[in-house]
């Protein structure tokens, strides 16, 4: 074994350590309680040596919070294996985070949007690194994809391109509705942390907001489609 080798193993034993510890904190206390010196003592080390292998506290709660996507990413391979069609897995998948995410909207709002686009990817990768029986490479090729890329706006893109080679969407520009998704998603989890908005609230207010957006951009000849598949899933929350 080399030097190298040696020093990627200490590394990877140090900071399982200190993810080890902020995941106790934010399972008996939560997450507001988390903070470099407090989680360091608990390691067993100082607050100096927890920075030597991250950049702040935001990354060591991202990299303690992240195996809570694991039963996430677990629901949406069964919803997305249910489906007819792209279609239906866009719709499937926005009730699936919504299920996930609004029950634990701090968590979540650090997973996803916390984080600028490189910092995401460095992490997520990290965290595979660290966890390689926890990897990406069973899941779906979209969820792969969505994990793999640096870049928020190309993640949640994905589906929906998966819409327009399918042939669902008119001439529209899905950058647009994609950032209009990911601005209203933003806002309602934020509101859901604050608690001005219940869960059920939440979901059901998600979930208008994506159909009204499909609503103006699908073809005329999948209105019905789309209104059958919001239908199902409105009556599931």
């Amino acid at each position: 074994m080399t030097k190298k080798d040696r020093e990627k193993i200490k590394r990877s034993r140090m900071m399982k350590y200190f993810i080890d510890a902020a995941s106790k904190i934010i399972n008996t206390q939560g997450i507001d309680a988390v903070n470099i010196r407090d989680a360091a003592n608990l390691a067993g080390y100082s607050s100096a040596t927890l920075y030597n292998y991250f950049d702040n506290l935001t990354h060591l709660v991202f990299l303690a919070t992240f195996d809570q996507l694991e039963d996430y990413n677990q629901a949406l391979t069964k919803s997305a294996s249910e489906c007819e069609n792209s279609l239906e897995v866009y719709m499937k998948v926005c009730k699936c985070f919504c299920d996930y995410a609004y029950n634990e909207a701090e968590i979540y709002e650090i997973l996803f949007f916390s984080h600028d686009e490189d910092k995401f990817s460095k992490y997520s990768e990290q965290y595979y690194e660290l966890f390689p029986e926890k990897d990406y490479a069973n899941l779906p090729s979209f969820l792969g994809k969505m994990l793999k890329t640096s870049n928020i706006h190309a993640r949640s893109l994905f589906m929906l391109e998966e819409c327009v080679n399918d042939g669902f969407l008119k001439d529209v520009d899905i950058n647009d509705f994609n950032s209009i998704c990911l601005s209203f998603n933003k806002a309602i989890i934020q509101d859901v942390k604050a608690k001005y908005l219940e869960k059920e609230e939440a979901t059901k207010l998600t979930l208008r907001y994506y159909y009204f957006m499909f609503r103006c951009c699908i073809k005329d000849e999948f209105k019905d489609m789309l209104d059958n598949y919001y239908d199902k899933i409105a009556k599931t929350i």
